[in-house]
């Protein structure tokens, strides 16, 4: 199995996993793949990172995550966004692959943590990243829809009522 940063090339390799993650969280509401390969496109030609795993020439997985400045001692913290395996690679250790590749880029960048989140109720992946040594903080995790962003973006200095 290889793990390495992504490329514009991937295209072809990475659309199915895509596909396959936006099928598995939104289920009939998902994007079809024609929009999958727009905003990869898109994503892959802004440079930013995201971390394939690959064997025999099909993807595995992936995982996406960001870093964020200022953290602790104003050293990098690291977000992850998203760490997903292709349903019928599951059980092969190629999410404990990624993460430990993740984890070795941020070490090896003077990263202070990686933070991420999990749905309260996948049990499965709370079980991997505790089997993997992560722990559960407390934290508020907070959102702006898309609905809200755009309105607080156009308020100008005006507050938005409570």
């Amino acid at each position: 199995m290889q793990i390495r940063k992504v490329t514009v090339a991937d295209m072809e390799l990475l659309c199915p996993v895509f596909v396959d993650m936006e099928r598995h969280y939104e289920g009939a509401d998902a994007i079809d793949e024609k929009t999958v390969r727009v905003r990869l496109d898109g994503y892959l030609q802004s440079g930013q990172g995201i971390m394939l795993a690959a064997f025999d020439g099909r993807a595995l997985g992936i995982l996406s995550m960001f870093e964020m400045f200022p953290g602790v001692a104003l050293r990098p913290a690291w977000f992850m966004k998203e760490l997903y395996v292709a349903e019928w690679a599951r059980g092969r250790g190629v999410g404990e692959e990624l993460i430990r590749k993740a984890a070795k880029c941020v070490v090896e960048r003077r990263g202070s943590r990686l933070d991420f989140t999990t749905g309260r109720d996948n049990i499965g992946a709370q079980r991997f990243y505790g089997r993997v040594g992560a722990k559960e903080v407390e934290s508020v995790f907070l959102r702006f829809e898309e609905a809200a962003l755009t309105r607080l973006a156009g308020a100008e200095t005006e507050l938005l009522p409570e």
